[in-house]
């Protein structure tokens, strides 16, 4: 009997072992959430290599500078900007001049006709340099405009909006030109819209109008444009 009770007791020994380690275990778990948020990779192209060729001007089609006007208009050329994401992307571009101290200012007295409505173009921030001539003149400016009636967005019809204030407020427009100092983000919308809108791959025709002095000013020696701009994207 004696050996009986001991071992009830050995028993009653064991139990408190395991409800003291059954006390102790953690009452606790941590959750961690990873991840890394990666951009899209986009790309730009523009069709033709990037130039806008004139080809030969005849130095007697600048003879004369039209009445009010100190440009002799050369017309507008067509190139196509493409931007081409591997994920649905907010994008826009942004240009900088960089023959910027050769441009003519544009003004009332020297100004570009616009390719898309008509009227004359005299804003001075929307003139990029052509070069100089080889008497140092400056041989005059050229436009940028986003021709909005046929950009696309995935294939589709978009609308076209700009932003000069790193995107803070938008702004939409049928004909809308680029800036000379990266000052202008401009990116699509859906039409008829006033925001950027997602987009795989976008295509922006734009339309080059450029303007140069009279022979009077630039000579008659051989003239070779110059102009140069590089075109940037900017995540929105």
């Amino acid at each position: 009997m004696a050996h009986f009770k001991k071992t009830l007791s050995t028993l009653g020994v064991c139990a408190a072992l395991v409800m003291a380690a059954q006390a102790t275990a953690a009452t606790e778990a941590t959750l961690k959430v990873s991840g890394t948020i990666v951009p899209a990779a986009c790309s730009t192209t523009l069709s033709n290599s990037g130039e806008v060729a004139y080809g030969s001007v005849a130095s007697s089609v600048i003879r004369n500078a039209p009445e009010g006007n100190g440009l002799v208009q050369l017309g507008a050329k067509d190139i196509t900007l493409t931007v081409t994401c591997d994920a649905a992307s907010a994008m826009g571009f942004k240009m900088i001049d960089n023959r910027a101290n050769t441009v003519v200012p544009l003004s009332a007295s020297n100004y570009i006709v616009s390719p898309i409505s008509g009227g004359n173009d005299a804003q001075s921030y929307h003139g990029f340099g052509l070069g100089l001539a080889s008497n140092d003149a400056q041989i005059g400016a050229y436009s940028v405009v986003v021709d909005a009636a046929n950009t696309k967005a995935d294939s589709a019809a978009a609308g076209v909006v700009y932003s000069d204030d790193a995107g803070k407020n938008w702004r939409s427009g049928t004909a809308v030109y680029q800036v000379n100092d990266s000052a202008r983000i401009v990116t699509v919308s859906n039409v008829g819209g006033s925001e950027p809108k997602l987009f795989r791959e976008a295509t922006f025709p734009l339309k080059i109008s450029a303007g140069v002095q009279s022979s009077s000013v630039l000579g008659m020696d051989e003239i070779t444009f110059d102009g140069n701009a590089t075109l940037s994207l900017v995540y929105l």
